[in-house]
């Protein structure tokens, strides 16, 4: 048995400003300063959605389902697989608060504010519209390898790591070799970006952020649960795509990693593939099995998924590259 991750109750917590953007409630909290969490947290309420039903169960009086979107525990578990991979992420606990203008609890993850006291963030969208008047953040055209691979020229990797002297698209590769593992299909432009030091100007990459859509999160119970029941977790796993590079088509998880890792130097090659292949699985099961109120079978599809897409990864690693 492992202990439970701890669900963070906000109340007593100093509520900052909203943050604009995105289709999320989120807002800033800022901790007591007795608290083992002190700092500036952005905490993202889990999404809840009445699905429509169809006429014929309209007409039959059927009440709506509720589909509980998972944002908060793919968060908490990525953030935990991030470091099984020693790659920077930005810290991530779950957490719950009454919502005041509902009088509600609501359930939802929050993450340490990754910027140094007074540090500038640039995400990666300015960064590559920059350099092309025709990138477009919405189709994400222009979001390719290796205009990341341009753009990121020069940086270094996260301040206060093990990275800070690697170069950044080293470290960026590592990013898409977590999605890859968790399925994570949102790795759009405003979802990476350098950190800027106001005294001495230097720049380096963030770390990685904003893993809610990874794991299935937004499927719901039922529909993960019958993936494992008629096997076919090693099928979901197969078709995961992202469609957040290149502008076009979907482009597989795995095609997008091993592209990134083909351009990042022989080094961060051989570090990120050590690391997928040697993380250790029953570590990875055990982060699932602290993670609270999920059901038996969302457990399992989470394991084989993990295992799966792991095995993915390693094989296409071994393949030599065109």
């Amino acid at each position: 048995m492992v202990d439970a991750f701890n669900v963070v109750d906000l109340a007593g917590w100093t509520r900052g400003e909203s943050e604009p953007g995105g289709d999320e409630a989120k807002r800033w909290f800022i901790a007591p300063e007795s608290s083992r969490y002190a700092g500036h947290w952005l905490f993202k309420p889990r999404r809840i959605k009445t699905l429509r039903l169809s006429k014929d169960r309209q007409r039959r009086g059927d009440k709506p389902e509720i589909l509980i979107r998972g944002e908060n525990w793919a968060e908490k578990i990525s953030f935990e697989l991030a470091k099984l991979l020693a790659i920077p992420a930005a810290e991530t606990e779950l957490a719950t608060v009454i919502q005041l203008r509902t009088d509600e609890r609501v359930f939802g993850s929050m993450s340490r504010d990754m910027r140094p006291r007074s540090w500038a963030w640039t995400p990666g969208a300015a960064l590559l519209a920059e350099r092309d008047d025709e990138f477009d953040a919405k189709s994400c055209r222009g979001h390719t390898i290796k205009a990341v691979a341009t753009a990121l020229d020069g940086v270094r990797g996260p301040v206060g790591t093990d990275y800070a002297d690697w170069s950044a698209f080293d470290v960026f590769a590592g990013y898409l070799l977590l999605d890859a593992w968790i399925a994570n299909t949102d790795r759009h432009a405003h979802n990476w970006g350098v950190l800027q030091n106001p005294r001495t100007g230097d720049i380096c990459l963030g770390p990685s952020f904003d893993h809610g859509s990874a794991l299935a999160s937004g499927d719901g119970d039922s529909v993960r649960s019958q993936r494992v029941d008629l096997g076919r977790v090693d099928q979901w796993c197969a078709h995961g795509r992202t469609k957040r590079f290149d502008g076009g088509p979907a482009t597989g998880l795995v095609e997008v990693a091993t592209r990134a890792l083909s351009t990042a130097g022989a080094a961060a090659q051989k570090h990120w593939t050590a690391q997928i292949t040697d993380v250790d699985l029953d570590v990875c099961f055990d982060v699932v099995a602290a993670t609270p109120d999920l059901s038996d079978l969302t457990r399992k599809f989470l394991r084989t998924a993990l295992d799966t897409n792991r095995k993915r990864l390693r094989d296409a690693l071994d393949r030599p590259t065109t």
